[in-house]
């Protein structure tokens, strides 16, 4: 048996030297090169760990043993050699003290040598660093890995290149096909009604199994009322044919009630293709192959991502173009090179013509019968959506080839459209715990609101004055329906006594809510259970009996939850302190209370300028208030205020002499929402309600309903994008091998396919109604572990990993690639060697600004937030609405002030090159001629008379001091460019947001973010394509399952586990490389080479140790669905695990 050598060396240029360690193939090109550095440099102290990572057959798999016989098989893959070098003695930085990786791993990686910075940059950059408290020395060394890579990675941009040309192929072919087809075959004037496909040729129709056509345009057809989410018709497409295909329960229709199977699906073969259509997704998951145990060779390119990424608009834009397009007034620039994503549009603005989707209702709200009836023209109107898809294509394919020249983009596109959920039994119960759950939870709620109702009612007939001075209770509508024929009895003296003594003795005696409140409401004796003497609020609550002897009926205000009206008001719920208010014309609101000397003065304000206005007797009654007092004139400056209030109580029908103890302030979802808000218990109020925005000065029960309703609001939002998931259960043909397929069917296992669209946004993220949106679990949140219950197939895992602060690497990459080195810049530094131990880094530096000298007034997990909406491109007045929103304590003139002192160590000084009038202006003046703030602008302009924008150029701005300024620039520099693009894969911006069709300044936020996250997107489809070619290459079997912002799992077997986590470590160290050499930066750090972990579960969860304990979830994974945690494993603990397993198949090997 060959013996493992572990190398070693003395210095940085790795000195080698042999020791008998344990067994271990090493390659003769590994060991020339160990004795040329053992002869050059002596002794060696650098610590290596080499690792072969070979084709291996395992005895237990059907992957690797075929007719269970036992057989040997030689490896087809070149050896890879890992190295693991110890920090002491192999570290190497770079000028601001970053630690790169080694030398050897280096050259594997660039063509060129390292950066070697100007002097003078060098010492720019390094004072600034200084200035902004980032030390460069003493910095703690991490161990680093060397790994042999394949041939032609050293020029990292031909390798992405012709991988992703490998995987293309022949689906380009079938494109190009497509695409330079002038016109597809004429459609057929009579439908065959006969079950499966139909193909059409010149003298009739011929059933087939599927069509045989390598490149089809497809759409499928489905009765949303009562058809289980399966297909009932589909056409298909090609150059040379036409297909049709109709569904075996179209005629039978129970069929229908049976739980979705692939043998209900439509059959597309085995063979490569390439399917073209309009939101495709929807149409892949009623595709057989597509749930098979492996991946098929089908192909999906879906023409709304190729729109959207073309001509998409972006969300201001939608509502503009919506409004103009239903006036007939499409004239802005933009709005004639873009349009929604709808077929109907993408067709209108493509091809010019109007598409007819009137047909489209019978699939909406239609039965299968009428399917049925009016089969010939629905199959028609399938097929003329094929065939505008099919012209859309044409026209938005030239476009795109155009603006996207990678062939990576495409391919990661291919990627994307490949999700696989799988599911088992656990789906179903977890559906059923949370909902059981929540039905459980409304009901206390249920109870409580009830309870709460009753007592409001009770303390009104108790005390009127008091409870319509109340600020909640004054807004319940306490009038009473009129009851006829009931006539009140005057009282005699002693019984009115005696009645009196009855009501005190009442109040201080305990009494039975149920018969104090019968006694409140009952009108009339014939028909308590109308509750005719309960106010009118309090009688919309109440369920109405049929009949006087409806047994079923129960008493009490039971039609009461948390999105009715008047819940907010018994909660007595408050909006940053101040009691919400809800007017009829401007929604929900809080009351600020004014002063009472405020008060006092408004009214004289109001008698003396608005007489109209005053027709209250007990407004008039006041006495009238002289303004003599000139502390008091100041109140003068409020008329407009008032006028303002005035007005919008009168619209709304409400008490116009309101603001004169309060100011009604409209609550809003955003700092930029202007429109009405709908109840503040609901959805878009959570994170108010988390952060204490909106709380309760109710009793202790009103606090328990909010802490309650926080717990329904996962389930109550998601439930019914979670039980419409089209889950299919797989047949035993559906697996690979018979063992799987038992175990399969007994579990009830099956596959979700998730509509992804793959480019959803002007961004190009993937977007989707449930997976891609759906929060992390949450322990007070029923429902939400519902990724943590999702498991893998038997005898499979899920591999995946986070993309450490994908984003923010990225933005700091770009800003550094000014200077030409990473950490160059204090951003790039911070997100590079920053520690959240000592607050040197991004977050920490952030909360210590916001805080200004007050310890944990902003905290870190807060300062993130700002960080993103910065780096997004939001500006100062969304930050100073977050400010307040999470200080409440800081008043408005604080707020202004650390906003600006934070935006000017961030993003810095923004800074103006003068025109020739403001330099001539400027040497009249003895200032600056080179760039001005725009503090120094404003003054300039008071000091000459001209206006700031003569003298300076407003479009050729920059930042300037800040610790962000050198991204900002970079990135405003994309994004003003004439043709922005990605600086990485150069994927070109939506047609909509180009400075031909817009001006430069106009949502330049809007393009800044592009930049960043359409480059996170170029970041995910390198990575993909990387990840494939390694899987194909190195022979593992699994699929891409599914990816959620910035993580990715792929579904992977049991034996095969540690090498696709492998596979993924090396996929991102090459994807970092190619990013890197881009912005031409030929060196990469060591600590972004390699994820930090990938996980290996048997769970989708994000935590591989989380349990996901919920109120749907008490019990944990482990205990309730039998799921163990499983293991996070970083690049080093993940050789150790490559190694043993290649020990144990070097020992199979032998045997066989």
């Amino acid at each position: 048996m060959k013996h493992k050598k572990v190398l070693s060396s003395a210095s940085s240029l790795f000195n080698h030297r042999l020791d008998l360690v344990r067994p271990q193939k090493i390659t003769s090109e590994c060991r020339s090169r160990e004795e040329r550095n053992e002869t050059k440099h002596g002794h060696a102290r650098e610590q290596f760990r080499d690792v072969s990572w070979n084709n291996r057959q395992s005895p237990s798999n059907h992957h690797r043993m075929q007719n269970n016989s036992k057989q040997c098989t030689t490896s087809k893959r070149n050896e890879i050699q890992f190295h693991r070098i110890d920090a002491d003695y192999g570290a190497r930085y770079n000028t601001f003290g970053i630690q790169m990786i080694p030398k050897t791993l280096h050259e594997k990686l660039f063509q060129k040598p390292p950066p070697v910075l100007d002097p003078n940059i060098n010492q720019k950059c390094k004072a600034q660093l200084e200035e902004f408290g980032l030390n460069q020395g003493s910095l703690k060394s991490s161990d680093s890995v060397d790994i042999s890579l394949p041939e032609g990675t050293a020029n990292i941009a031909e390798f992405f290149n012709k991988i992703a040309c490998d995987q293309l192929s022949p689906y380009s072919d079938y494109i190009a096909r497509l695409t330079e087809c002038p016109e597809l075959p004429q459609l057929p004037s009579q439908w065959s009604q006969n079950t499966g496909w139909t193909k059409y040729i010149r003298n009739g129709h011929i059933a087939v199994p599927w069509p045989e056509c390598r490149e089809l345009v497809f759409d499928v057809e489905v009765c949303i009322q009562n058809g289980n989410n399966l297909p009932a018709l589909a056409v298909a497409i090609s150059p040379d044919y036409v297909y049709s295909w109709t569904s075996p329960a179209l005629g039978k229709p129970w069929l229908y009630n049976r739980k979705p199977s692939t043998e209900l699906l439509i059959p597309l073969g085995s063979e490569p293709k390439l399917i073209v259509g309009h939101h495709v997704m929807y149409d892949r998951a009623r595709v057989a192959e597509e749930y098979q145990e492996n991946r098929s060779k089908l192909r999906f390119l879906d023409t709304q991502s190729l729109h959207m990424c073309v001509s998409g608009l972006e969300n201001n834009q939608k509502g503009q173009w919506l409004g103009a397009n239903a006036n007939d007034d499409l004239s802005k620039a933009w709005m004639k090179v873009g349009a929604p994503n709808s077929l109907a549009a993408t067709h209108k603005l493509y091809c010019g013509k109007d598409l007819d989707k009137s047909e489209r209702d019978i699939f909406v709200s239609g039965s299968h019968q009428d399917v049925q009836e009016m089969f010939q023209s629905l199959v028609s109107y399938c097929a003329n959506d094929v065939l505008a898809t099919f012209h859309v294509l044409k026209k938005v394919w030239k476009l795109y080839v155009e603006r996207f020249p990678s062939p990576v983009t495409l391919a990661g596109m291919f990627e994307m459209a490949s999700c696989f959920i799988p599911t088992n039994i656990n789906w179903y119960r977890y559906v059923a715990e949370s909902d059981a759950t929540f039905y459980e939870m409304q009901g206390e709620i249920q109870k409580v609101l009830s309870l709460l109702a009753d007592e409001v009612l009770l303390k009104y007939h108790l005390n009127k004055e008091k409870s319509l001075a109340d600020p909640w209770m004054s807004q319940l509508n306490w009038s009473c329906k009129k009851i006829l024929g009931v006539k009140t009895k005057k009282l005699s003296v002693k019984a009115q006594k005696e009645e009196d003594e009855n009501r005190e003795k009442q109040r201080n005696t305990p009494f039975t809510i149920a018969a104090a409140i019968d006694k409140v409401c009952s009108g009339s004796s014939d028909k308590p259970k109308h509750y005719l003497g309960a106010p009118e609020w309090y009688r919309s609550l109440c369920p109405k009996a049929s009949s006087y002897h409806d047994i079923s009926w129960q008493r009490g205000p039971l039609d009461i939850s948390l999105p009715t009206a008047v819940a907010p008001l018994l909660l007595q719920l408050a909006y940053q302190d101040h009691p919400v208010y809800r007017t009829h014309h401007h929604g929900w609101g809080y009351l600020v209370p004014k002063s009472q000397d405020e008060a006092v003065v408004r009214l004289a304000l109001v008698k003396k300028f608005f007489p109209d206005a005053v027709a209250i007797d007990t407004l008039n009654n006041l006495p009238d208030h002289e303004l003599e007092d000139n502390a008091r004139l100041e109140y003068e400056s409020d008329i407009e205020e008032i006028r303002n209030q005035i007005e919008l109580l009168s619209k709304s029908g409400e008490n116009p002499h309101l603001f004169l103890h309060y100011d009604f302030k409209k609550i809003s979802l955003n700092a930029h929402h202007v429109g009405n808000v709908g109840n503040p218990l609901g959805k878009g109020f959570t994170n108010s309600i988390e952060e204490g925005i909106i709380s309760s000065f109710g009793s202790a029960e009103a606090q328990q309903v909010l802490t309650l309703g926080l717990g329904l609001t996962s389930w109550r939002n998601t439930r019914s994008r979670i039980i419409s998931q089209f889950v299919v259960e797989l047949q035993d043909s559906d697996f690979s091998s018979g063992e799987a397929a038992a175990i399969g069917t007994k579990n009830l296992v099956g596959a979700i396919l998730p509509q992804v669209v793959p480019a959803g946004t002007i961004t190009r993220r993937a977007t989707e109604q449930l997976w891609l949106t759906a929060s992390n679990v949450r322990s007070d949140r029923v429902g939400s572990e519902f990724k943590g219950v999702v498991t893998p197939f038997p005898g499979y895992c899920f591999v995946g990993a986070d993309v450490d602060s994908q984003e923010l690497w990225i933005a700091s990459l770009i800003g550094d690639s000014k200077f030409g080195e990473h950490g160059a810049t204090p951003l790039g530094w911070m997100s590079l060697q920053g520690q959240k131990s000592s607050g040197t880094d991004m977050h920490s530096m952030t909360a210590a600004e916001l805080s200004q000298g007050r310890p944990g007034l902003v905290s870190r997990n807060a300062a993130k937030a700002f960080n993103y909406a910065r780096i997004y491109g939001s500006g100062k007045g969304l930050a100073r609405s977050m400010l307040r929103d999470c200080c409440k304590e800081l008043n408005d003139e604080e707020i202004h002030a650390i906003i600006d002192h934070m935006f000017q160590r961030t993003k810095g000084k923004q800074m103006y090159q003068l025109t020739k009038l403001g330099k001539k202006q400027a040497i009249m003046h003895d200032l600056n001629l080179n760039e001005i703030s725009a503090e120094d602008l404003e003054n300039m302009s008071r000091l000459t008379g001209f206006t700031p924008f003569q003298l300076a150029n407003h479009q050729k701005s920059r930042y300037s001091g800040g610790s962000e300024s050198a991204m900002f620039n970079k990135l405003e520099d994309i994004a003003k460019s004439k043709h922005p693009a990605t600086p990485f894969l150069g994927s070109r911006i939506t047609r909509t947001l180009e400075p031909e069709v817009i001006q430069r300044s106009y949502q330049l936020n809007s393009r800044i973010n592009w930049v960043v996250q359409s480059s996170a997107v170029d970041f995910l489809h390198l990575l993909l394509v990387c990840m494939k070619w390694l899987m194909s290459d190195y022979q593992i079997p699994g699929r891409f399952a599914l990816s959620i912002h910035d993580e990715v799992r792929f579904h992977i077997p049991l034996e095969y586990k540690y090498e696709a986590a492998l596979a993924l470590q090396i996929s991102n160290l090459l994807t970092r490389a190619f990013f890197s050499s881009q912005l031409g930066i030929h060196d990469l750090p060591n600590n972004v080479a390699f994820f930090s972990g990938v996980d290996i579960d048997r769970s989708l969860r994000k935590d591989v140790r989380d349990e996901c304990i919920t109120p749907s979830n008490p019990h944990g994974l482990a205990l309730s669905y039998g799921i163990e945690p499983g293991e996070e494993l970083d690049i080093f603990a993940l050789l150790e695990k490559v190694n043993v397993l290649n020990l144990a198949n070097e020992s199979f090997s032998k045997s066989c």
